[in-house]
């Protein structure tokens, strides 16, 4: 779940949301980004902040890019918690 980047000397292109990968799963962690974003008003979490923070920085345009960059921040925040056999923690979320 990555943005798909291209660049070669001085061009830069414009990111590109790839299809690669199980499409369920891209399906339920996209919902899992939605339910994440409306739930946090309850329940807070380092995720939401960082979806809501790029879509303050960007308005409304590229909304489901940022879904798929928080999608990654949340693959990545699970392998550690599992790794680490841990339970998710705002506050200690928060510090790093």
């Amino acid at each position: 779940m990555d943005l798909r980047h291209y660049e070669s000397g001085d061009y830069v292109a414009n990111n590109h949301i790839s299809k690669r990968g199980n499409t369920v799963a891209r399906k339920i962690l996209f919902k899992a980004i939605q339910n994440i974003a409306s739930a946090a008003h309850y329940h807070p979490n380092h995720i939401n902040d960082y979806y809501q923070r790029r879509k303050l920085e960007n308005g409304q345009q590229g909304t489901k890019k940022i879904a798929i960059a928080a999608i990654h921040r949340l693959i990545r925040t699970i392998y550690h918690l599992v790794i680490n056999n841990q339970f998710y923690d705002y506050t200690l979320a928060t510090k790093g």
